[in-house]
């Protein structure tokens, strides 16, 4: 939801945004109803793309009680959680890579809340 916010910034530096879920594919339209995003969409119900990309993942994590607070401040700016779809367990990341196929730039989140921020992104695309 985050990025979506800046993906003209993202496209302005010269790069494009994909997304990549773990649910259904099944689930694809009601994401881009729910967030408004009409980029590059993917998903990945097996989670090798996950694993490849050595994200996190685990019951410990999602439950972090450290994410409570970015939860609260989200909440309050008018996010909300929707039902979840795919694997709870299953952390995110961003990763900036060439069209060369290397990896510049790799953000692991460690529980809920804790996002690459675009500022981050940017400047890994100069």
């Amino acid at each position: 939801m985050q990025l979506h916010r800046d993906v003209e910034t993202i496209r302005t530096a010269g790069a494009e945004l994909a997304v990549i879920g773990n649910g259904s594919p099944s689930f694809i339209a009601g994401f881009r109803d729910h967030t408004g995003y009409d980029g590059a969409l993917y998903t990945d119900p097996s989670l090798a793309v996950y694993r490849a990309a050595e994200l996190k993942r685990g019951a410990a994590r999602t439950l972090d009680p450290r994410a409570l607070g970015g939860t609260i401040r989200a909440f309050a700016r008018g996010g909300k959680q929707g039902s979840v779809q795919g694997d709870a367990w299953q952390q995110g990341g961003a990763l900036v890579i060439t069209p060369g196929g290397d990896v510049v730039w790799h953000h692991v989140s460690g529980r809920p809340g804790d996002n690459a921020r675009a500022r981050d992104i940017v400047a890994a695309l100069r």
